[in-house]
Order: C-alpha cells, then structure tokens, then sequence
C-alpha cells in the first residue's frame, strides 16, 4: 500500500509511464528485432536451417565454386604428380647405383627376400622339400605321441645323498614328505614313534568341561548344607540389590502407603521463597530503580555533561567526516570517510555505468543544446537534424521545470541561452518515446 506521505522514488518526466504500462501490451507483442533475433536460441537452432554463429549470421552465402586453385601452370594432372620413378634403362640404373649404397637396400633388396647371409645347400627347397621325413602314422601307431603327453616310464631313482643336499640347501620336500630335522632322539631317550609330547594331567579327571555344568555329576563335592538364618539376614543386610533399597532391619512398616517420603520437609516456618523470587528479589520500585550516577561518569572533567542550550548536542565525533575538507593528497593509511564513498545502498545496486567511472548525476546534470549534441555525436548514434530537433524539443520541454528552479537557483542560468536545457536521461527517454510512436508500439518504460 502506498503511503501518501513518502514521496515516490525516482525521476518524474513528461511521459508519465509505469511499470504495469511496460509489462502490459494492448496490441499483438512486437516481434523480436533482426538485429537481435540471431543471438536467441531458437533462430539459431530452428528446425530446416543450417546452425550459423551470430558473428555469421549476417554474412552473405559464396557463391562456387569452393576450393583452392593449384598454382600449377601448364595442365599438370595427377598422373605426372605422382610419378616418380624413371622410364629410361639408363636413369632406372642410376637410381639403383644410388640407392645401393644404404644397408637396408643391401639387406632387403626390392623384390627379393630377407639376405640373412646363410649358405643353404644346392637343391634345398627347389630339389628336395626342407624338414625331416617324419613317419607319422608309425608313430601314431606306437602311441609315441601319448608318451610324450603322459610319460609311463618311471625316471631313474636319485641319489639319496645328492636328494639330501638339494632338500637342505633349497627346501625341496617331495609331495607328502614329512619335514624332519634329524633330532638325536636315542641321546634323550625318546622314541619318536611311541613318545607323547605336551603335559599329561595327574589328576587324570575327565569331562572336566561337563561337571562343571552340572556339579551333580560330580561324586567328589560335598552335598548341599542348609545355613543358619543369621547369615542369610547378614547377605541381605549387607547386600546391594539392584532396584531394591538395602534392608536395615528396621522391619516392614504395613501402616505405611506406598507414595510415602521419608526425611523432613523443607518448609517448616511457614511461606518460603520460591526459586523465582530468590532469582528477581522481592524489591521496592525505589530500590528497582537506576542508580543517580547511571551514564555519567564520576571522574572529573570527563563528565560530558551539557550545558543549558545543549539539550540536542550529539558529543563525540561522526562516523563520516563531511564537517571536514576532503584532503588533496590523501594518504593510503587514512581509512576516514568524508562523505565520497558510496553507501550500502550504491555497493549492493551499483549505478548503471559505475565501472566506468560515471555517476547517476552525470544522467540527469541539465546540459545546453550545444553539449548534448556533442555528447551524442561522441556515442557513435548517428542522428540526423531533424531527429536530433524532434528529440530535443520534447527533452527540454520534459525537463523545463527543473531547468527554471537551476535558474531560479543560480545554478548557471545563462548556459542554455534561450532553447533551454535537457538531461541525457531525458533526451534518450524522448528518443525513445518517438521510435515507439513511429513503429506503432508502447515505449519500454
């Protein structure tokens, strides 16, 4: 809801638009411009046509044919490019002189195979095939070939010595040869075939585990004896039982319920305070109120204590010194702000060219004909006359009341002469407001 006694934020111009005028369109929505249409995705990527970047949007299609041409004169095919090898007896000998210098020509030869420099006997492989006649059906038949695979044969026995010396240098046990370390067992009188080793029990009792869990298979303890009762009283006396108070034979009390609480209570006079009033006290108001001193300081000459016409006096020194020149030269170590710096406000939304260096009020300072034409001139928007006069005309009206309170003011009243003077926000909204009007579409604001 708006409120009637803040002012509305912002500049106030001819135009008088709002934000539900440039959200609301009372006619079909305007089609998006050629010029921005080949960045949006879907003229990039539509159905039919060739994807082009928006750098080549606008370039016209070449027209064939396509490739480079060769810098061969003369009609030079294919044919004479690739042929590189001689027609003439003469120059194919020379070639052959000049290669056979290298040793891979020399090794391997162009047609010929591998030279090794072996010396094969006369007739092998022309006479007589290579290899060694080889009876392979008698062979078969002698089963030769499953001897191979599976010896029958059994190897010839080793020498004991020489398997005892590979068993102790290299640990080589046969398969399920016990490990033995050939122990003296005759010095100590053990046979090893016969002898139990470990500690055999005296006692000789058996089903140890078993008695133990059932003492009544167990003929040797003693049979349960009944106690006297006073050691019984005794257990349950000295006893912690747990969930159970100790029994200190005091007896059971019958005439006792069970909610009832044992000790003394802790209310014996009469009303006592409570929890509460020991946390806040039971205080007079004149005792509750501040001491006569509260916020004043008891040292002499540090009092700060106003003197009469000083009721509204703020003591101390302000946070942003604009009470005090702004230096010429300022020192990297002066952190003192004197009112130059923007706010809160201006860092979160910072102004719309504040990289560059430009502040809000450069837009909206009321500038001559002459300045903001020059201004416009060094943008790059080429205007001609008679729109820069159209635009001008509706600014400087738009802004008339403002340029006569500037004049009214001091505030260089005789820099726009008689045509007046605009703003550069102003102008850009007028020119605006004109290009609407001549595509027949609501201004953007």
């Amino acid at each position: 809801m708006t409120q009637p006694q803040i002012p509305p934020a912002g500049i106030t111009g001819k135009l008088h638009e709002t934000a539900r005028d440039a959200l609301t369109w009372n006619a079909e929505r305007p089609p998006t411009p050629d010029e921005i249409k080949k960045y949006r995705q879907s003229t990039v990527h539509e159905p039919g046509k060739i994807v082009r970047h928006p750098g080549q949007a606008d370039d016209p299609t070449p027209q064939g044919p396509f490739g480079v041409k060769s810098a061969a004169s003369g009609g030079q095919n294919i044919n004479e490019a690739l042929k590189n090898y001689p027609d003439s007896e003469l120059a194919r000998w020379q070639l052959e002189q000049k290669e056979g210098i290298y040793a891979s020509a020399q090794r391997e030869p162009l047609g010929a195979g591998y030279v090794r420099g072996h010396k094969m006997p006369e007739g092998l492989g022309s006479e007589r095939p290579f290899g060694v006649t080889y009876d392979a059906r008698g062979k078969d038949l002698s089963r030769q070939a499953a001897t191979v695979i599976f010896p029958t044969d059994r190897p010839a026995e080793e020498d004991p010595a020489t398997r005892a010396m590979y068993t102790r240098s290299h640990q080589d046990f046969q398969p399920g040869e016990q490990r033995r370390r050939d122990y003296n067992w005759a010095a100590a009188g053990i046979d090893p075939a016969q002898h139990r080793f470990g500690t055999v029990d005296k006692s000789g009792v058996g089903d140890g585990v078993r008695k133990a869990l059932q003492p009544g298979l167990d003929p040797s303890l003693q049979p349960p004896k009944v106690l006297p009762k006073l050691h019984e009283d005794f257990k349950a006396t000295a006893t912690d039982y747990l969930g159970r108070p100790r029994q200190l034979g005091t007896g059971d009390r019958p005439q006792l319920g069970p909610d009832h609480a044992f000790g003394q209570p802790s209310m014996r006079k009469g009303r006592e305070p409570g929890v509460g009033e020991l946390l806040t006290g039971r205080f007079a108001a004149e005792e509750q109120a501040p001491d006569a001193d509260l916020g004043k300081s008891l040292r002499e000459g540090f009092r700060n204590q106003p003197k009469p016409g000083d009721e509204g006096r703020s003591f101390g020194v302000p946070t942003i010194r604009t009470d005090v020149r702004l230096p010429k030269l300022r020192s990297v170590a002066n952190a003192c702000n004197y009112g130059n710096e923007p706010d809160a406000g201006q860092v979160l939304r910072p102004p719309l060219a504040a990289d560059l260096g430009i502040s809000d009020e450069a837009f909206v300072a009321l500038r001559p004909k002459a300045e903001l034409r020059q201004l416009v001139e060094e943008a790059g928007l080429a205007l001609s006359d008679a729109d820069f006069e159209a635009a001008w005309a509706l600014a400087a009206d738009a802004d008339g009341g403002a340029a006569a309170a500037a004049a009214a003011a001091g505030e260089g009243a005789g820099d726009g002469g008689s045509e007046g003077r605009a703003c550069v926000d102003t102008f850009f909204r007028a020119r605006h407001h004109l290009l609407a009007q001549t595509l027949q579409i609501e201004p953007p604001f």
